[in-house]
């Protein structure tokens, strides 16, 4: 009797720690799990920002390459209005943002890359417009 009693008062301490262990390592898997799906939601977030910003880049960088291109060689003496070739300069001269990618250890450097390529893509939109208006003053004030 004095045996059972001495493993009997082992037995609750061994399986309370049993339990906060497998506890504790349910909690890591779920913790992990939940955090990497943040992750990747995250990551997927960052890389539809990034096809957008390169759609927008591509069709500046279109009008920048054609019509505006074809439109910064005309001279003082082919427009009728001179100032139109004055704003097409500087709408052609404006820093574009740099590129970034999305390579980023957790899902708060995701979420920054996200938000850098999305002002990234609004820049573009921006000044795709400006550009174009640009361009058709030129092309307006032909002689």
């Amino acid at each position: 009797m004095a045996e059972e009693k001495k493993s009997n008062k082992w037995l609750v301490p061994v399986i309370a720690v049993v339990v906060v262990v497998v506890l504790a390592v349910a909690g890591v898997f779920v913790w992990r799990a939940m955090s990497g799906g943040s992750v990747e939601s995250a990551k997927a977030a960052c890389m539809e920002a990034s096809d957008a910003a390169r759609v927008a880049t591509n069709k500046y960088n279109g009008l920048v390459n054609g019509d505006a291109s074809t439109a910064a060689e005309y001279t003082e003496d082919d427009v009728t209005d001179a100032s139109t070739l004055d704003a097409l300069n500087e709408a052609l001269s404006a820093e574009t943002p740099t590129y970034v990618s999305c390579a980023a250890d957790d899902a708060a450097g995701y979420e920054a890359v996200t938000e850098t390529l999305n002002e990234a893509t609004a820049w573009y939109e921006s000044h795709l417009d400006s550009l174009q208006e640009a361009v058709d003053a030129v092309n307006a004030s032909l002689k």
